[in-house]
């Protein structure tokens, strides 16, 4: 061999070290590359972007009938949207998360959600300083700033806890300031909503005075017009009759229905409101009720009007955190459902619920229902797994978009974790998710085909700082109010 040829053990050991700085390089390039639609950016304020990815080896609850469960299959997302569901799928090129030992299924969708007190939670008590007592001082000494932060921690732990999907029942719009911010802090994390333009503790004290519906038309030119992507949408929150008179009531109802925007009303929530009057025996009086109107409680609802909604096809929204809490009543599922009742689940508020979690609303309703029904088999932890994701989706307009894992759908979907020890070993995906999953298991999270929580960690969202501006705020609206808060 020629000198040329030779390669001396230095210069090959030398040769080996530079290949292998070259692989180990390309090695990291190709993991910064594959983790980028999950690689935390907490200060840019940037969400992530849309790509391409699939989830691998998850059991699959699709939550569509036709497709069912699949024990061990394959997600796969481009752009935001679902291209395919099912075992083994060929997806060239998408970057890959492992989804074993994890349950993949559409994200929790809250549909009544009262975000601008999530501040406000740990004061709420009992007596003087029940939940109405203490809102009510509390609410006409926030400032947008105030709105903003507080919806903005309320809406970071929803989205923590597996919840993509949330109604903002906005009812302390002071100014159109206020809804906005409510608004800013939606799009800001990035969550799916209906924002409900609702009323404020000031208005419920002039029930002569309609809500602002220059500023109704407002909000919906400015924020849900050609330039919104799909994940907000807007409804109104009336006060309705007993709190206003039909005058007041009826212009709110018919400009909401004449910018085409559904509707949401309190109903028979306490024994103290329907000792004073019955709202829904009066919306059905003056034929207001109908699939564009979504009542919240019903728990005190008598047989007729529980016939009224069935009869009418209103839906309803069920918070079993509040009902019980505020002894307002049990809920009446199994009727409403055996009716055929559009029936759905909602954090409602947590400075009475305590938590935005899914997962202790699915347990408590079914709880519930048993103690209401004295029948255990009424309804099934299944039946409860579609109140929160697809029949979420129904209530509010959306399951042509949300609440299953079907192709061509929006990617919003979640990956819990089956292995760990609240939740292994792993039998049935609805018990699990039912009975013993929490919020701490909530392993990954993904809105419109971007990844905001992955390896239970928030990706876009400094918690800390969510928190801080909160506490914040909520000091200086408490100092304010003057106590004794």
């Amino acid at each position: 061999m020629s000198s040329g040829n030779k390669l001396s053990r230095r210069g090959f050991l030398g040769a080996l070290t530079a290949l292998g700085s070259v692989s180990l390089a390309a090695c990291a390039t190709s993991t910064r590359q594959a983790s980028r639609l999950w690689a935390a950016d907490r200060t840019s304020g940037q969400l992530p972007p849309r790509g391409e990815f699939v989830v691998r080896n998850a059991y699959i609850v699709t939550m569509d009938p036709k497709l069912g469960d699949i024990p061990r299959g394959d997600v796969h997302v481009r752009n935001g949207a679902l291209v395919a569901v099912g075992p083994n799928l060929a997806a060239p090129g998408a970057e890959e998360i492992d989804g074993s030992n994890r349950i993949a299924l559409p994200g929790f969708i809250d549909t009544h959600f009262h975000l601008w007190g999530s501040f406000a939670r740990g004061i709420v008590a009992d007596g003087d300083f029940d939940y109405f007592p203490v809102m009510s001082r509390i609410g006409p000494q926030m400032t947008p700033d105030d709105a903003y932060n507080s919806a903005k921690l309320g809406i970071a732990e929803a989205l923590n806890s597996g919840l993509t999907t949330i109604h903002d029942w906005s009812h302390n719009i002071i100014t159109g300031a206020y809804a906005d911010a409510d608004l800013r802090a939606l799009r800001d994390v990035g969550i799916r909503s209906r924002f409900s333009y609702g009323y404020s503790r000031n208005l419920q004290l002039k029930p002569e005075q309609t809500a602002d519906l220059a500023d109704i038309a407002r909000v919906k030119r400015e924020w849900f017009g050609s330039s919104n992507d799909g994940l907000l949408t807007m409804g109104f929150a009336s006060r309705g009759p007993g709190d206003t008179p039909p005058q007041v009531y009826r212009q709110e109802w018919e400009n909401a229905r004449s910018l085409g925007i559904p509707i949401t009303q309190h109903a028979g929530r306490s024994i103290a409101e329907i000792k004073k009057f019955r709202r829904i025996e009066m919306l059905y009086g003056d034929k207001l009720l109908g699939p564009d109107v979504q009542l919240i409680h019903t728990y005190n609802a008598s047989p007729q009007e529980r016939q009224m909604i069935a009869e009418t096809k209103t839906h309803v929204s069920i918070a079993p955190f509040t009902a019980s809490r505020l002894a307002s009543g049990l809920p009446y599922l199994g009727d409403l459902l055996a009716k055929g009742v559009q029936c759905s689940l909602s954090v409602d508020t947590t400075t009475v619920g305590g938590n935005a979690d899914m997962f202790g609303i699915m347990r408590l309703m079914l709880q519930l229902n048993h103690l209401r029904s004295m029948n255990v088999l009424e309804v099934q932890p299944r039946r409860i797994l579609e109140l929160a994701t697809i029949d979420g989706a129904k209530d509010l307009g959306i399951a042509n978009r949300v609440g299953s894992l079907t192709p061509g759908r929006r990617a919003d979907l979640i990956l819990v974790r089956t292995n760990e020890l609240n939740t292994a070993p792993f039998i049935n995906p609805a018990l699990l998710l039912v009975q013993q999953a929490q919020p701490a298991n909530v392993d990954t999270v993904v809105i419109d085909g971007r990844i905001l929580k992955h390896k239970g960690e928030l990706i876009a969202l400094n918690a800390e700082e969510v928190i801080r501006k909160a506490a914040e705020s909520f000091t200086a609206v408490r100092k304010r109010a003057g106590g004794p808060y």
